[in-house]
């Protein structure tokens, strides 16, 4: 590996710990929302459909997006539109403000996303190894370092709305080293087709992508709130149920690679589906606070590497190119993003928060019997 190409490979890894950043914060503004404008579950449920709502609307558009800025140019853009979008949602004065920039927020999200993925896979590609589950781990990395590290201003006397701003001001510094990675100009090809239909092998993909974005965003929207309201921790102390979900499911990406070369691919996946459902049974059935912060931890030990999984899975389904599989694999996966904080909150509404966790618990059990898709 080149030195100039090493140093690409360290800024897509800070990039993804950028995106994490992006979504800790998010995580960390939910609860403070739920305070601020005095609403219950359901309404909640509701308003965070906005964000997944952005991500899906703008799937369709990002491949006219790659082709006409490529993936470092959309990243730019869409990365500095999401970073000056956290505090603004931080400091919403109404619930229609909310709702309307956060959706801002999600669609902006949404398009980094898919840019950081297309980046990444052509990095990967040019070194000749494989290097997905280390980019996630970085997004896991960053999303863990700033949950702790806003754990920590709370707790010493400074508002969510600085936290923000602080976590704002770390995106916009790390954008700044967006210039070391590949230009528009070797990104990788379009395919042939600017659109096929999934096929069986993506929409099964797909739906694994599906129940793991809704996990993750479960964990991201609800564990604070859980552990607040539900087992009644303050609320600097149920930070830490996300950041021990973050925590663990970087540990499991750092580590991916190597145990999925021990044990194979279908093995991992199904090992994390086990170690997950025991996860949420620990949140659930254990009262005490602590157990629900080592259930979270669970959680995302065993679902930690399912999207690296699946979307590598994704790039080489039989029929469709990698440009036109991933991105709809993605689709699907964000669906989850869209469906989840609603379903949460609904199922929350009439049988309370801990039985909507555990409908998705018997979700990710699903997946174990698609495990084979991802060999």
């Amino acid at each position: 590996m080149s030195g100039v190409a090493g140093a690409k490979l360290r800024t897509m890894r800070l990039m993804f710990g950028m995106a994490g950043i992006g979504i800790s914060v998010w995580a960390i503004t939910v609860p403070y929302t739920k305070i601020r404008f005095h609403i219950d579950d359901g309404t909640l449920g509701l308003m965070l459909l906005a964000g997944g709502s952005g991500g899906v609307l703008v799937m369709p558009f990002t491949g006219a997006l790659l082709r006409r800025f490529g993936s470092r140019g959309l990243l730019l853009g869409a990365g500095l539109g999401f970073g000056l979008m956290l505090p603004l949602l931080s400091i919403a004065p109404s619930r229609l403000a909310f709702t309307i920039l956060l959706l801002a927020y999600g669609a902006l999200f949404g398009a980094a996303d898919i840019a950081l993925n297309a980046q990444g896979a052509v990095l990967e590609r040019l070194s000749g190894r494989l290097q997905m589950s280390s980019f996630h781990a970085c997004y896991s990395l960053g999303s863990l370092g700033v949950a702790l590290a806003c754990s920590l201003l709370l707790r010493l006397g400074l508002t969510n709305v600085a936290c923000a701003f602080v976590s704002a001001a770390a995106i916009l510094l790390i954008m700044t080293r967006i210039g070391v990675l590949l230009p528009k100009s070797q990104d990788a090809p379009a395919g042939e087709k600017r659109f096929a239909m999934p096929n069986r092998a993506s929409l099964v993909l797909g739906l694994c992508c599906f129940v793991c974005f809704l996990t993750e965003g479960a964990a991201t929207d609800w564990s604070t709130i859980y552990l607040k309201f539900s087992r009644g921790m303050p609320l600097a102390s149920a930070a830490l149920g996300y950041a021990g979900f973050a925590v663990a499911m970087a540990g499991s990406r750092l580590s991916g690679d190597a145990v999925g070369m021990r044990l194979g691919r279908p093995a991992l996946m199904r090992l994390g589906c086990v170690l997950a459902v025991a996860g949420f049974g620990l949140v659930i059935f254990c009262p005490w606070g602590w157990a629900g912060i080592a259930g979270f931890a669970l959680v995302g030990l065993g679902t930690g590497n399912i999207a690296p999984l699946v979307l590598s899975a994704a790039a080489r389904v039989r029929g469709m190119s990698a440009d036109q599989s991933v991105p709809a694999v993605l689709a699907l996966g964000y669906s989850g993003f869209l469906l989840g904080p609603v379903m949460i909150g609904q199922v929350a509404n009439s049988l309370g928060l801990g039985a909507a966790l555990g409908l998705n618990g018997v979700m990710v059990a699903g997946i174990f019997f698609a495990a084979g898709a991802v060999k």
